[in-house]
């Protein structure tokens, strides 16, 4: 039986959770409707939950959950390419918003949905990048 901790079935796992997020973030983002509109009842708790939060900076907020994942998938494929993250975080969104905008009549186009989405995937790859600096850090201590 394979070694579950082995390089190569970690990468395997990793490569089908990535692959599972991209096409669910693709569903979502491309979906002819709004997927939150009946989401009233999450968005309550979520409300009682933060109470100094609005609508907007609500929807904000999500926006950048969202493309968490999206910016630690491109901090995994990228990595010592940091212009290209930066890059493609920020193209990505700005894509997805001009194909809402142009093709899908039940989805809203919004630049600060640009701006969330980027953020999201920019804190994504920063916390891969910074989460692959500790590891070797720790690698190369336990090593001397």
């Amino acid at each position: 039986m394979p070694d579950p901790r082995s390089p190569s079935r970690r990468r395997r796992v990793a490569t089908a959770v990535a692959a599972a997020y991209l096409a669910a973030l693709g569903i979502i983002v491309l979906w002819p409707d709004h997927l939150d509109r009946n989401a009233g009842a999450a968005y309550a708790v979520l409300y009682d939950l933060l109470p100094a939060v609005t609508p907007r900076t609500m929807d904000f907020g999500l926006n950048i959950v969202l493309f968490i994942p999206f910016g630690i998938v491109l901090g995994a494929l990228l990595h010592g390419h940091p212009w290209r993250v930066v890059g493609i975080a920020w193209l990505v969104p700005l894509l997805v918003e001009i194909v809402q905008g142009l093709f899908l009549p039940g989805r809203t186009s919004s630049a600060a949905d640009v701006v969330a989405n980027a953020v999201g995937g920019l804190v994504g790859a920063f916390a891969m990048t910074a989460t692959r600096r500790i590891l070797l850090h720790r690698r190369t201590r336990r090593r001397r």
